[in-house]
């Protein structure tokens, strides 16, 4: 009976210790500490689809500028008034997740289940190490080679300039002037609207290249709905003079959905962003 006794003692023990290793190394992962960036940056680093996506959208960009050059009176930027068809032709582009990758930075900020600052995405910029959009770089040989001037403009603050100057000459991306490199100083004169304005004073805007909306129009600061009244109102200029990059991982489309609070906490943020899922 003793013997009987020791034996079951062993198994129990000889249990309980597989039990825990077993649970220690297969412990399940705690879902609540997702990041809510997850599956939107691995989209965009992984998915043969985003490729795809980004590669279209810059051969249809590419297409479209001989027909723009063919047709003095083309022009994308609503902003543009007057007899502008003497005008040299210009194409205006959006930088970050139009031109240069920041999805590495993304990256780290789910890995530290962090949230954007400034003072992070300017240590990312100083590495000049984003990589390129996909289809981009073709896209910019075909306007240089055809006279087109490349304009970039960017809501990166302007204490981002060498950086940036820095990333787009390592990847290739032609800068002959620092007067082509249009960042926010913040500014009222700065906003993307006003420079369109400025700009289609002095070049044919043949194409507008961006992943947000107001890259293309003014005005969009305002919910949801009315932000796609806005884009249903000029559907004819998308694919045509208007050409949209793909961008899940963030923008005025998510800002819009907590109205735009940027100081509220990040909580109080995926509250209001969850209401407008739609079931």
């Amino acid at each position: 009976m003793a013997r009987q006794q020791i034996i079951m003692r062993c198994r129990v023990t000889l249990l309980t210790v597989v039990t825990v290793l077993v649970s220690g190394c297969s412990t399940a992962p705690d879902t609540s500490s997702t990041h809510e960036s997850l599956n939107a940056t691995l989209w965009s680093q992984t998915a043969a689809d985003y490729v795809a996506v980004s590669t279209q959208a810059y051969r249809v960009a590419a297409a479209n500028l001989d027909l723009a050059l063919a047709d003095s009176d083309w022009s994308a930027a609503l902003e543009q008034q007057g007899n502008y068809s003497s005008l040299p032709p210009a194409v205006l582009m959006d930088i970050d997740e139009t031109v240069l990758d920041n999805s590495p930075y993304n990256a780290r900020i789910i890995m530290q289940h962090g949230e954007y600052s400034q003072e992070t995405f300017t240590a990312w910029c100083e590495e000049a190490a984003a990589p390129a959009i996909p289809g981009a770089k073709y896209f910019v040989d075909q306007a240089t080679e055809r006279g087109v001037t490349v304009i970039y403009y960017s809501r990166r603050i302007e204490i981002l300039r060498d950086c940036t100057t820095r990333n787009l000459l390592a990847l290739g991306f032609p800068l002959p002037d620092q007067q082509y490199l249009l960042l926010n100083d913040k500014q009222p004169g700065t906003s993307k609207a006003h420079l369109r304005t400025e700009l289609a004073s002095r070049f044919r805007i043949l194409l507008l290249i961006g992943d947000d909306l107001e890259d293309f129009v003014a005005a969009t600061k305002t919910d949801p709905a009315g932000r796609k009244a806005l884009a249903n109102q000029y559907a004819d200029r998308w694919g045509k003079q208007w050409i949209a990059l793909p961008n899940s991982m963030y923008g005025t489309w998510e800002t819009s959905l907590y109205d735009f609070d940027y100081a509220l906490p990040r909580m109080d943020k995926l509250d209001l962003k969850s209401r407008h899922l739609d079931d």
